[in-house]
């Protein structure tokens, strides 16, 4: 995401929205868009740099700068904001920290997909896209039974063994063998592999 500096300017000063007959709220909105043209000049660079060292990448280091720039802009009572400065960086670093945990949740969810899907259908592409299949991954397991869910969790995220997730329930207070744990790991990859299929046969009956 881009922005100039032109794109937070007002389209005209409080005087000529008097004149014009427009809404009072007009002239504060524009006196806003000035305070943020001001700031995206003086601080769009710093701030890229800033959070270069969160994110580690300069495309997304400008994009989650220019987003925070935006929704600032965008702000239905920015009156109420006292510091524009500290303002946008806390939105920055709040926008940086969603992508990254969309982006674990996306790595785990591709993680399931390549190792225990790959073969679901004979080709899955472009039968069913690879961004359709992450949804429907994604709401399916949200659907899991908590213990399934979190066996999941604890053999494909984590990576550990089935003596370590007996220890990790056992915490919990739920006592459980492994040949239980293996049944409910069994069973989640058994209702996720079942709705794939039957959103792949949907996809398929609509086209």
């Amino acid at each position: 995401m881009n922005l100039d500096p032109a794109a937070f300017e007002p389209d005209t000063t409080a005087d000529e929205s008097a004149s014009l007959g427009m809404s009072p709220q007009a002239a504060p909105r524009d006196a806003h868009a000035q305070k943020m043209a001001e700031l995206f000049r003086e601080e769009y660079p710093k701030l890229v740099h800033y959070m270069v060292a969160r994110t580690g990448s300069w495309p997304e280091a400008r994009d989650v700068a220019a987003q925070a720039f935006a929704q600032v802009l965008e702000m239905r009572a920015p009156d109420t904001i006292s510091f524009l400065k500290a303002y946008v960086y806390r939105v920055a670093r709040n926008l940086a920290t969603d992508r990254a945990r969309a982006g674990a949740i996306r790595t785990r969810i591709n993680k399931i997909v390549r190792h225990e899907f790959a073969s679901t259908t004979p080709s899955p592409e472009p039968q069913f896209a690879h961004e359709q299949r992450i949804k429907v991954l994604s709401d399916a397991i949200e659907t899991l039974r908590p213990t399934r869910k979190m066996v999941l969790r604890l053999r494909v995220w984590d990576e550990l063994p089935y003596t370590e997730i007996e220890s990790r329930f056992a915490a919990d207070g739920v006592s459980v063998n492994e040949r239980t744990l293996l049944r409910w790991y069994a069973d989640a990859l058994k209702e996720l592999r079942q709705a794939i299929l039957a959103a792949e046969e949907l996809g398929e009956a609509r086209q």
